[in-house]
């Protein structure tokens, strides 16, 4: 299982992370470029989220040069993706956007909006926000004798103090592996298709030997993730191959956040990846 998203509604961290991204452009008064307030700020980075949201599968979180997940998979990414979709404007020669940065770096030692995104994440101090109905599901699934694995690239302890914190009692603990750095390419790209876009057919890239290590070690009868690129795109290729069998299935947990556009992609018509199923109820992850 993986940690935010599926043990977590991370949305109210992704919220407070886009504030965090907001309020550094805000800080820097740019009266001349009509940024010298949280509504004209908020206008502008509204105007992006929306030339952007046409073409959500051209930036996101990028490793090794590509990309690792899609702008609006998860409340975190939409802020790093913004921030890729920017330093892509800035690269373009757009005016404003350059202005901008080029305050950040003078002012804020900051040398792209792909830094002020990480610079965000890491002023968070909130408190994770359980999801009640995965800690029963967990608290079940050992009751009936499975093991529970959580695979995150979220830091241990971090993870460890969640669950004391939820309440997990030490005989009903699943048991962490963090810093899984599921978004951490190879350097041997292995897409796989998903479907089509428009005229565009997406791809994922699957060569993530971080996350392909935890796997093959576990040899999980199931994967339940909440964002498809980093979770469940290296399973299924891994079932593909049949170096894993994943016989309860591969679990794409639908949340609030959840993109319509890969909601479409993996469960439509032309969807080219049938391994996975999504569910939006802790009752469809037990074998069928």
């Amino acid at each position: 299982m993986d940690f935010d998203g599926v043990f977590t509604d991370p949305s109210h961290e992704g919220d407070a992370c886009s504030r965090q991204f907001r309020n550094k452009i805000v800080s820097l008064n740019l009266k001349e470029l009509a940024l010298d307030s949280e509504e004209k700020v908020d206008s502008w980075l509204g105007e992006l989220r929306a030339r952007q949201a046409s073409c959500p599968f051209e930036y996101g979180w990028r490793s090794e040069g590509r990309i690792s997940a899609f702008t609006f998979e998860d409340p975190f990414i939409r802020n790093i993706g913004l921030a890729d979709f920017m330093d892509g404007l800035v690269a373009e020669g757009d005016a404003r956007a350059k202005k901008v940065l080029g305050e950040l770096r003078a002012r804020e030692k900051i040398p792209s909006y792909g830094q002020l995104s990480e610079w965000a994440f890491h002023q968070l101090h909130l408190k994770k926000a359980p999801d009640p109905a995965a800690k029963a599901w967990v608290l079940e699934a050992i009751d009936r004798g499975h093991e529970v694995f959580i695979v995150s690239n979220s830091a241990t302890d971090k993870i460890q103090e969640f669950l004391d914190q939820a309440g997990f009692p030490a005989e009903k603990r699943p048991t962490v592996r963090g810093g899984a750095r599921k978004f951490g390419l190879g350097n041997r790209p292995q897409t796989i298709d998903v479907g089509q876009h428009g005229d565009l057919t997406v791809q994922v890239d699957t060569d993530r030997p971080f996350y392909e290590s935890a796997l093959l070690e576990l040899n999980p009868d199931a994967v339940i993730g909440d964002v498809f690129c980093l979770d469940l795109s290296l399973p299924i290729r891994l079932k593909r191959q049949k170096k894993l069998e994943f016989k309860w299935g591969i679990f794409y947990r639908h949340r609030d956040y959840t993109p319509t556009s890969m909601v479409e992609l993996v469960t439509g018509r032309a969807s080219k990846v049938p391994e996975v199923r999504l569910v939006r109820d802790w009752s469809q992850v037990w074998p069928s």
